[in-house]
This record gives structure tokens, C-alpha cells and sequence, in this order.
């Protein structure tokens, strides 16, 4: 798997498992809500189904965790991660 998780120093870090170092790419740093997000997209789980796992957990509505989804990935994109 080329991406990787971790904990450290309180955040979740993404981490670019295939990276020679040259030019070096940071890890990327998410919240609680983005390794969430994170760990059940690779589970297979699809975007309804995360924001309605996410809206039981956190005791939010499922509107502000699909926008939470959406910025996550928008952020992914970003940075070049395709998890798709």
C-alpha cells in the first residue's frame, strides 16, 4: 500500500510509502475526522455510508459530515493522493 497512517504528536499523518526522497513530500497531517474518513474508505465503506457512520460516532448531522468528507477529500486531491 503506498499511503500509510500513523499517530504521533496528536495528529494522524498520511505518509507516502513509495517516495525515493527526492524532492522529499511531506507526510500530510488530518485530524481524528480525516483518519476516520481515511480507515473506512480503505475498509470499502462508500461516502453515505461513512457520513452516516461518522454522524452516529461524533453526534453530528449527516449534511456537516459529507461536507467534512468532501473537504477531506478535496485536501487528498490536493496533495496528490488519489484514493480511489
Amino acid at each position: 500500500m503506498r499511503y500509510q497512517m500513523r499517530h504521533a504528536a496528536g495528529l494522524y499523518w498520511i505518509l507516502d510509502m513509495e517516495q525515493s526522497g527526492v524532492p522529499y513530500r511531506k507526510p500530510l497531517a488530518t485530524n481524528e475526522v480525516g483518519a476516520r474518513i481515511w480507515e473506512l474508505s480503505g475498509q470499502g465503506v462508500d461516502e453515505e455510508g461513512i457520513a452516516e457512520k461518522l454522524s452516529m460516532e461524533y453526534q453530528v448531522g449527516r449534511n456537516e459530515i459529507r461536507e467534512d468528507i468532501a473537504q477531506f477529500r478535496l485536501l487528498l486531491e490536493r496533495y496528490g493522493i488519489d484514493v480511489r
